[in-house]
């Protein structure tokens, strides 16, 4: 079986990292694009939406968090037997677009 390695590149920085991880996803796509029309909305309301099932809908939220490109307006540890709404941070989307376009096209 193949060794799956990854080269050390100083210009591949962790904003790099969360985009290819944000944007080279399908599905973690789909849930920014809903969320960018339709504002804040509830994971019921994005599984509705998307096609994807609940529990991969809220894998990728989780992801889609860590990584900064959605706010929540429950925070963690309080969500339990709450509705948490999420929505899109437009402005941490564009510095992670930004940071990825940086690195294709710098030499």
């Amino acid at each position: 079986m193949p060794r799956i390695t990854q080269p050390h590149d100083d210009a591949w920085s962790s904003d790099v990292e969360a985009a290819v991880a944000t944007f080279g996803n399908r599905s973690r796509n789909e849930i920014l694009r809903y969320l960018s029309a339709h504002g804040p909305a509830t994971r019921g309301d994005i599984v509705d939406a998307v096609s994807a099932g609940e529990p991969s809908v809220a894998k990728h939220l989780l992801a889609l968090e860590s990584f900064g490109v959605i706010k929540v307006d429950v925070e963690p540890g309080r969500r339990h037997g709450r509705s948490p709404r999420y929505s899109a941070d437009a402005v941490r989307i564009k510095e992670l677009l930004d940071a990825h376009l940086q690195y294709l096209m710098e030499n």
